[in-house]
């Protein structure tokens, strides 16, 4: 299996992606074929929509300063000894305090308190590859936009590939069930359970009964050649391949800001594209 990221510039909301993404396809070079996927990042898909909330307008409730100091300072000192890698707890102890608590607000809000949650990356929102305050939720119609595009993809290349729209957030195996604290996802991955499907795949993990798999596929279209454990590994090796800032605490870092602008998104370089090709064995260059 080898992943090649396809850049883009940068998509605008509403702007609509798919003669975007076609025309990256064709300056790639790369050949498509049968059964290649194509996976696209969920914060294009939903830029596209349109599907923006701006953060400064919620006000913290009580609720918010204890879905803060329960992320900042129980998952940062406590929880996360046991279940969380160092790299994120040093991320959650550098919470900022005014921005995080209106966005827990703002979880509270449009997808209620078990998604407030959860200490980081709370119901597949995103905060930082969008302008100024606003936060990108996850798309409205992703089964809908992954469907045009593999029409479209078929008629244009004459290729029958999978076309895969997949957020970073992790898809955990527990038992013999695949769980996604995500707010929706593809049949056969239980999700809606927000924080309550982090905690049992973290307590998966610790139990040696299942554990993290990979990224969650949130809305496929074409042939389907691939079961949920192969979906969910190529929608985490899409995410590693891809060159966008993780977390706000690397925003801080590479600009000297919580806040981007339109002015760095367009600076930026945009791999919102990853074509896997399955039967392509990968070496080291």
């Amino acid at each position: 299996m080898r992943a090649y990221p396809i850049r883009t510039r940068y998509i605008k909301r509403g702007e609509n992606f798919i003669p975007i993404v076609l025309e990256a396809i064709r300056k790639s070079n790369i050949r498509l074929e049968d059964g290649d996927v194509i996976i696209l990042s969920e914060k294009m898909v939903s830029t596209a929509e349109g599907n923006f909330i701006d953060e400064e307008q919620f006000k913290p409730s009580i609720l918010a300063y204890l879905c803060y100091y329960w992320s900042k300072y129980i998952w940062g000192y406590l929880l996360g000894k046991i279940f969380l890698k160092e790299e994120k707890i040093k991320s959650l102890r550098k919470m900022p305090k005014r921005e995080s608590l209106k966005h827990k607000q703002m979880i509270i809000e449009t997808l209620g308190l078990r998604y407030a949650l959860k200490p980081y990356a709370e119901g597949g929102v995103d905060l930082t590859n969008v302008p100024l305050t606003y936060a990108n939720p996850l798309p409205k119609e992703p089964k809908k936009w992954a469907e045009m595009l593999y029409h479209e993809i078929k008629r244009e290349f004459n290729v029958n590939v999978l076309v895969m729209i997949a957020d970073t957030d992790a898809t955990y195996k527990v038992l013999n069930f695949y769980v996604t604290a995500l707010p929706y996802a593809i049949d056969g991955i239980i999700s809606g359970l927000g924080f309550f499907g982090f905690l049992l795949g973290k307590i998966a993990e610790k139990l040696k009964i299942g554990g993290f798999i990979g990224g969650t596929p949130l809305a496929i279209a074409g042939e389907m050649r691939y079961g949920i454990k192969e979906l969910a590994r190529m929608a985490y090796i899409a995410d590693r391949v891809q060159n966008n800032i993780k977390n706000v605490n690397e925003l801080l870092e590479r600009y000297n800001t919580y806040v981007i602008t339109e002015d760095i998104l367009e600076k930026m370089e945009h791999t919102p594209i990853v074509i896997i090709k399955v039967r392509e064995e990968w070496k080291r260059e």
